[in-house]
């Protein structure tokens, strides 16, 4: 059964009237129409709220569907073909919504422009949210700029769409309160001219007040409520009914929701702009923000705060072996244990990545923070038994007067990754020792640029000997620095430098430039050994500037020998243009060599990858060959793998006799080391017999 609308339900109670008299017909007549004509205003008003609020909610599905797009967008996370026929879809409804608002009709013209203002509004938030579209889907570099534009658009629109609610509700309020008047004037006119049907009259009005006005008075003093901003999200009156008025509650109560949700999405923004989504961290961000605002705070109070860096170990294997649910997995139960070890008054943030961060507040400094630190290596000793457990490297900074922010956090950052060189799973102090060491090493960092060109590095050459004859059959050339005021520097101090400020690249060409040069007035046969370092590979063409270099100085090709190790081997997603490099030298002649081989963990994975032209057994290894079964056995090994494959081997580290008698025995071709010749500018074309013991085939010889 259909619902009776309101104007039909007064239209049958003055029809009954009509047999009372003629005098009455007309003054019922009268009344039915106006309050027709008074409800069909205030349903066009609903109408046109109505459709506001369909327009409101497509907007909304709009900016949720842009920010999720353009988020992950900004990350570099696939967004799926779902997502953007979402977005596209309410973009096109909403877009279609502005270009056919609702008639306006009877309206005034102030309505009438903020409408037009708030379509105006709408075309350049669609505008904006399709070039954020665009821009996520083709330049996310673009996204960040033109946010602050969309985020003004939305404004802009927000603004002019409360603007013509507010409009609406007050013409609904005036046409309640006018209707309320008409009805009553047009009732006192009925009643002066029909005494005898009072009675009928009476309960007309009653029946209109208590079914009519009454729940409409108390529908608009909601929306007042509403447009004042208080409070008033009570069961709004009439909104089961199945009329005029019910539809009227009905849009007020959605306009309520509307509301609501928005303001839940606005709350909801509000934290996934400060807190990481898979942990509920602050993340860097607000880190960032509480850090700065702590600093101001303690150089107030002369506090210390400490911060911590801190970073999962061996995270990669943990993705590998558990796939990416199990890596975030192993981050969510992180962040629980560290906020589990830490005050209430202290923050925990996850930074990105599996790197997390401690702001440390209030206590005696450095042992509220040692406490700390030793509470979150037990914790992690904790989960030995769990399915993936964990182990974090911690650094610790603690603020000083002068230090910012990031200058802190880098500080302890480069604590944790002392942690991680001296082992993992510990925690270390930026103290006055440690600053002193950065401090040289920024000092070498910043010598080290132009160092050949002042004539500061220089090249030695250890010679490589054939084990049975001690001839020597080529040299090995290694760098060199002499500092003008702290003497020789490492190799393995200042290498790494190169390599991490990128002087690596033209460094490494000078090194082979100079030994190329040296090797061209060197006997033909005699073979030149260059180590090549895991950066230098990020420039494709390395291959064929070596290849240049032996051309201009006249060194064919087949003397030289280029040495990498297996960090140069396993470079993830540059694994193949190094082989690339590799193969290029290879193919016109020279020979490449593993060295360090079997210190990895992939040393046979990178001999069935590879056809290597010769290995070099680790110093390490013939070191100990004789006094520790392990590496004995490692080095026989070793010999057989190659006699078996056909690759020559080279045993480095060679300092005594016992070692060349027992390497020559298990068959390896080629020394060096030591008792063979020491590093020198100037190559050995010749080892001495003397020093050495010498084979029978060798002193037949000679």
């Amino acid at each position: 059964m259909l619902p009776t609308s309101i104007s039909t339900r007064v239209a049958a109670a003055f029809g009954a009237v009509l047999a009372l008299g003629l005098v009455l017909l007309g003054g019922g007549l009268l009344l039915g129409g106006v309050i027709s004509t008074e409800h069909a205003a205030i349903a066009k008003l609903t109408t046109l709220l109505q459709a506001e609020d369909r327009q409101d909610q497509l907007q909304r599905r709009v900016r949720l569907g842009v920010g999720e797009v353009t988020r992950l967008a900004e990350q570099k996370r696939p967004i799926s073909p779902a997502q953007w026929s979402g977005v596209s879809t309410a973009l096109r409804a909403f877009h279609r919504g502005n270009m056919h608002p609702p008639a306006l009709l009877t309206t005034s013209g102030d309505l009438r422009a903020m409408v037009s203002a708030r379509s105006a509004a709408e075309a350049r938030f669609a505008m904006l949210s399709l070039r954020l579209l665009y821009d996520a889907r083709g330049a996310p570099v673009a996204i960040r700029a033109r946010m602050p534009a969309f985020l003004d658009a939305l404004r802009e629109l927000e603004v002019a769409r409360s603007a013509v609610r507010a409009a609406l509700i007050q013409r609904i309020d005036q046409e309640l309160k006018r209707s309320s008047r008409q009805i009553s004037y047009h009732l006192e006119r009925v009643l002066i001219g029909a005494i005898t049907v009072l009675t009928v009259l009476l309960a007309c009005m009653v029946w209109l007040r208590r079914r009519v006005l009454e729940p409409i008075v108390a529908i608009a003093q909601r929306v007042r409520q509403l447009s004042r901003g208080e409070d008033a999200w009570a069961q709004v009156p009439g909104f089961a009914r199945r009329d005029e008025v019910g539809d009227l509650a009905r849009g007020i109560a959605d306009y309520r929701a509307a509301v609501e949700q928005r303001r839940r999405a606005e709350r909801r923004i509000e934290f996934l702009a400060h807190h990481d989504m898979l942990t509920g961290l602050p993340n860097r961000l607000l880190f960032e923000q509480h850090l700065a605002q702590e600093l101001r705070r303690v150089r107030r109070t002369g506090e210390r705060l400490a911060v911590l860096a801190i970073d999962l170990d061996e995270f990669k294997s943990i993705n590998d072996r558990f796939g990416h649910a199990g890596g975030d997995e192993a981050l969510r139960n992180a962040a629980q244990l560290l906020s589990g070890c830490v005050r209430a008054c202290d923050m925990v943030a996850r930074l990105g990545g599996d790197e997390f961060a401690i702001i440390q507040i209030g206590g005696e400094q450095p042992d509220t923070a040692e406490a700390l630190t030793q509470r979150i290596l037990r914790a992690c000793e904790a989960t030995a038994g769990d399915p993936v457990p964990l182990q974090m490297s911690i650094g610790v900074a603690l603020s000083g007067v002068e230090l910012a922010g990031e200058e802190l956090y880098n500080l302890a950052d480069m604590a944790m990754y002392r942690a991680k060189a001296e082992g993992r799973h510990t925690a270390r102090f930026f103290d006055d020792q440690f600053q002193e060491e950065v401090r040289l090493r920024w000092r070498l960092s910043r010598d080290l640029e132009g160092a050949a060109e002042r004539g500061e590095l220089y090249l030695a050459y250890q010679p490589i000997a054939d084990a049975e004859t001690l001839e020597v059959v080529g040299h090995e050339a290694l760098m060199r620095w002499t500092h003008p005021e702290l003497g020789e520097i490492q190799p393995d101090r200042f290498i790494p430098l190169a390599e991490a400020s990128g002087r690596i690249d033209t460094i490494g060409l000078w090194m082979a430039d100079q030994a190329m040069a040296t090797a061209s007035r060197w006997p033909d046969h005699m073979t030149l050994a260059l180590n090549l370092s895991a950066i230098q590979f990020r420039q494709p063409a390395l291959g064929h500037e070596l290849l240049a270099l032996a051309r201009r100085h006249g060194v064919a090709p087949t003397r030289l020998e280029f040495e990498v190790t297996e960090s140069a081997t396993l470079l993830d997603n540059r694994r193949q243009p190094v082989m690339a490099v590799l193969r290029t030298l290879q193919h016109h002649g020279a020979r490449i060599v593993m060295d360090d081989f079997g210190t990895g963990y992939s040393s046979l994975g990178n001999l069935r990858d590879f056809r290597f032209d010769k290995l070099k057994v680790d110093r390490s290894f013939v070191a100990t060959m004789l006094n520790h079964a392990p590496s004995g056995s490692i080095v026989r090994s070793i010999a057989a793998l190659g006699a078996s494959l056909g690759i020559p081997i080279v045993a480095e580290g060679v300092e005594s006799q016992a070692q060349l008698g027992q390497l020559r025995d298990l068959g390896i071709p080629q020394v060096q080391g030591f008792l063979i010749g020491r590093p020198s500018r100037e190559a050995l074309h010749c080892a001495d017999p003397a020093a050495l013991p010498a084979s029978p085939e060798w002193v037949a010889r000679h």
